[in-house]
């Protein structure tokens, strides 16, 4: 088997603290090759906070303004060495068709060759599934002509409280659709905290659409206190590569066993350091096991 050398890039979510030219730089700096557009609106009770992930930004990219501007911002994207891939709005099939047209058409603007939608999130409690489902991907089915005309591919993200964390359901809803047109995020720390399988089985079931991969790494804490159910609790946190409760290197070296050559898009969430130190280690790291990869 060859060389596993996917391209790496990062998602512009995870540097909060950086304007756009110093995003661009660090990304330049550490040769990464691809970078993930953020078109979000702040509201305005984060406006004046804390940079944080999913807050207050000092990029302040709406879709809007990435429609605007998209040739000036793909411009010096590629001016840095770099290539844009995908937007990340906060976006799913349960938007308005003018909010989601607006996504596309920044997308297109950017040359970002890919959007993320999300499908929509499942209701609290029971439900009736099958039809539910029925009804997500008759939406999919409405969205992804007017993807096309744009040449742009939707993809999913399995994300936390999506159907889409299961890899089972993600399948359902694509295999109805060429993976030309549609695929998947493969996003390795959401699994840690939800819908966790084999590495394996996880790349079985979704391979044909695996669009690009999420590095990122998230563990299970326990807390030490009971409820009044007498039942203790947990939860989830994001931290470095090398200490999630999914072993990196399995998961690439399956990818690689399989052929997937997923782009690998870094979304380090580690709380306490800034964006750009989380990017530094992470970038290091990565490359730390796909070197072990390729010579083992």
């Amino acid at each position: 088997m060859g060389i596993y050398a996917p391209k790496i890039g990062v998602t512009a979510v995870m540097l909060p603290e950086l304007d756009f030219q110093r995003q661009l730089a660090l990304c330049s700096e550490l040769k990464l090759d691809l970078y993930s557009i953020r078109p979000r609106i702040i509201s305005d009770k984060a406006r004046g906070e804390p940079y944080s992930n999913w807050g207050n930004h000092a990029f302040d990219l709406t879709p809007q303004r990435l429609l605007d501007e998209g040739d000036r911002i793909v411009a010096q994207i590629r001016g840095a060495g770099l290539e844009p891939f995908g937007t990340l709005p906060a976006a799913s099939t349960a938007d308005a068709p003018d909010a989601i047209q607006l996504h596309l058409d920044g997308a297109k603007a950017a040359g970002a060759g890919r959007v993320r939608l999300n499908p929509e999130n499942y209701p609290n409690g029971p439900f009736d599934f099958g039809p539910w489902l029925d009804t997500v991907i008759d939406k999919y089915r409405e969205i992804v002509p007017e993807a096309e005309k744009r040449g742009l591919k939707l993809v999913m993200e399995t994300h936390t409280r999506s159907v889409a964390v299961d890899c089972g359901i993600a399948r359902e809803i694509c295999r109805v659709f060429d993976p030309a047109v549609i695929g998947v995020i493969f996003d390795l720390p959401n699994f840690a905290r939800e819908g966790n399988l084999q590495p394996n089985l996880a790349v079985s079931i979704l391979e044909p659409w695996i669009d690009h991969v999420h590095v990122g790494a998230a563990r299970r804490i326990t807390q030490t206190a009971y409820d009044a159910a007498i039942m203790r609790r947990s939860a989830e946190q994001f931290c470095p590569l090398p200490e999630g409760d999914l072993n990196l290197v399995e998961w690439l070296n399956m990818l690689k066993a399989a052929g997937v050559d997923a782009p690998l898009i870094i979304e380090d969430f580690t709380p306490g350091p800034s964006g750009e130190d989380r990017l530094r280690r992470a970038a290091a790291d990565l490359r730390i096991a796909l070197n072990h990869i390729n010579r083992s």
